[in-house]
C-alpha cells in the first residue's frame, strides 16, 4: 500500500472516530473522583510515530483528557505491551493488575472477541484475565481455484496432513510449469512440519542437537519425495518481489501467516487492478494426524496489560479497553491490517473469503506448554542451525548425500555450533 494511500486511510480513519467521539454524550472519561481530571497514563512501545498511527491518535481523538506517553522503561509504564512468554512471565512475578476487577461495562462486550484467543489467556491467568489482544496471528493454507478447477483437482479441505497436501500438490503437471505447492526452501518446508508435529530439534535436558531419528528421516523422505517429483517451487523472496509463484499463477498453493494478504495479495491487487485476477481462497493450516483440530502456528504479535503498579488503574484500563473494543475495531476494518482482529466480526474480507481458516481451529494446547525451552538456547543459534539444515537437504536433494548421511552431519555441525555459542554465551554472563 503507497504510503500517500496510508496516510489518507489513518486520516479518514481518525476523523471517524473524532466524530463519533464528538456525537456521544459520554465522551469524557468517568473516573471515580473528578470527572473532568486530566491525567497522564505511560505505555511501553517501541517508538511514539508508529503508536500513535496504530494507537494513539485514535485513543486522543476520544479521550483528549488522558495524555499518552510512550517509555521504553519495561518495568515502569502503566499499560504494558507483551508477548505470550512476557505475559506468562510478568503474570507470575505478579506485576500486572487483574482485568476481571475492571471488565464491568456491559458497552465493553468481552463476548465479542474470539473466545478461543481469551480462553488462551484465561488459562494461563489460572481462570483470570490480566491482559488482553487486540490482534492475534496464524497460518493458514492458499490455493488458486482457478488452477485446481482447471486440472479438475478437489480442492484442499480444512484439518488436511503436511503429507495429504503433499500428496496434492503432486497432482498438478509440471510439464504446464505449475507447481503444486511454492515454499520459499526446503529448510521452511521441513520447518513447517517440524511444528505440526511438535517435533524439536534439541534435547534442553542435556543440551544435544537430537535431529538423527526415525521421525526426521521420515519427514526428509517425504519432503525430499516431494521435491524430486517437481511438486515444490521453490523461491526465494529478497524482501521486496511481491510477485512470488502463487501471486503469478504458477504455484496452486502457499503456506502463509495472514500477513500474506496484505503485503502481497493485497498489496498487488492495489498496484495492478483489474489487471490482477487471482481467484483464492484459504482453508485452515496442515496438521498433525494425532491431533487435526489444532494449530501450533498461531500466536499473540501484542497483548495490553495495565501495570498492578500504574498510578491510573482506570486511565490505564480505558486505554486497554479501547484498544481492545468493538468501536476501534470496527474502524480498523474497513482497511487491511498484518494481523487478525481478536474480534473477528471485524475481520477485512471485501471478497468474501473463507477467513474463518485463520481461527477456527484455536485448541492451542502447546502454547500453554511450557517456554523455558527456548530459555538457554543462545540467541544466534536458530539462524545458523536453519543454515545448516539447508545446505545438508539440498546436498541430499541432488544426490551428493544420503539422508542417512545429512542427519549425521546435522548433528554434528548443530551440536559443533551449539557447544560454541554455550560457551560464548557462559563467558558473557560471568563477565
Amino acid at each position: 500500500m503507497s504510503k500517500r494511500l496510508t496516510k489518507c486511510l489513518a486520516v479518514i480513519m481518525l476523523m471517524s472516530v473524532f466524530f463519533t467521539a464528538c456525537s456521544s454524550t459520554n465522551e469524557t472519561l468517568q473516573y471515580e473522583a473528578d470527572p473532568q481530571m486530566e491525567t497522564t497514563i505511560t505505555v511501553g512501545y517501541g517508538d511514539t510515530e508508529s503508536f500513535d498511527f496504530f494507537y494513539g491518535n485514535l485513543f486522543s481523538a476520544k479521550y483528549p483528557n488522558i495524555d499518552v506517553k510512550i517509555t521504553n522503561n519495561v518495568d515502569e509504564p502503566d499499560v504494558f505491551l507483551l508477548g505470550f512468554d512476557e505475559y506468562g512471565e510478568y503474570l507470575d512475578e505478579g506485576k500486572l493488575y487483574d482485568l476481571n476487577n475492571v471488565i464491568t461495562d456491559e458497552a465493553f462486550k468481552l463476548e465479542g472477541m474470539n473466545q478461543g484467543v481469551i480462553d488462551i489467556l484465561r488459562q494461563r491467568g489460572r481462570g483470570k484475565l490480566y491482559g488482553l489482544p487486540p490482534y492475534f496471528s496464524n497460518r493458514a493454507l492458499f490455493y488458486n481455484k482457478d488452477l485446481f478447477d482447471k486440472y479438475n483437482i478437489p480442492y484442499p479441505t480444512d484439518g488436511m496432513t503436511w503429507e495429504e497436501v503433499l500428496q496434492l500438490a503432486k497432482r498438478f503437471p509440471i510439464e504446464d510449469g505449475v507447481s503444486g505447492l511454492y515454499t520459499r526452501s526446503l529448510g521452511d518446508l521441513l520447518g513447517d512440519m517440524l511444528e505440526a508435529k511438535g517435533l524439536e530439534k534439541i534435547n534442553t535436558k542435556d543440551m544435544k542437537v537430537t535431529v538423527n531419528t526415525d521421525s526426521f528421516k521420515e519427514l526428509f523422505e517425504t519432503i525430499l519425495d516431494a521435491n524430486k517429483s517437481q511438486a515444490l517451487n521453490i523461491f526465494e523472496q529478497d524482501g521486496f518481489d511481491k510477485n512470488d509463484p502463487f501471486i503469478t499463477g504458477q504455484s496452486a498453493m502457499f503456506f502463509g501467516y495472514y500477513t500474506y494478504l496484505n503485503n502481497n495479495i493485497y498489496w498487488v491487487k492495489q498496484e495492478r487492478g483489474e489487471d490482477f485476477n487471482l481467484n483464492w481462497d484459504v482453508v485452515t493450516a496442515p496438521v498433525d494426524e494425532s491431533n487435526r483440530e489444532a494449530t501450533p502456528y498461531f500466536f499473540y504479535p501484542a497483548i495490553f496489560a495495565v501495570n498492578a503498579k500504574a498510578q491510573n488503574v482506570q486511565a490505564a484500563w480505558e486505554f486497554v479497553k479501547f484498544v481492545n473494543g468493538e468501536e476501534f475495531a470496527k474502524i480498523k476494518s474497513r482497511t487491511t491490517t498484518n494481523n487478525i482482529p481478536t474480534r473477528t466480526d471485524y475481520v477485512y474480507n471485501p471478497e468474501g473469503k473463507r477467513m474463518e481458516s485463520f481461527y477456527s481451529n484455536l485448541k492451542m494446547n502447546r502454547t500453554l506448554m511450557s517456554h523455558s525451552y527456548y530459555d538457554n538456547i543462545p540467541n544466534n543459534f536458530g539462524s545458523v542451525f536453519n543454515g545448516i539444515v539447508e545446505s545438508e537437504l539440498k546436498a541430499a536433494a541432488v544426490g551428493v548425500k544420503s539422508i542417512d548421511e545429512a542427519l549425521v552431519s546435522i548433528e554434528e555441525r548443530g551440536q559443533q555450533q551449539l557447544d560454541k555459542q554455550l560457551a560464548e554465551k557462559s563467558k558473557k554472563e560471568d563477565k
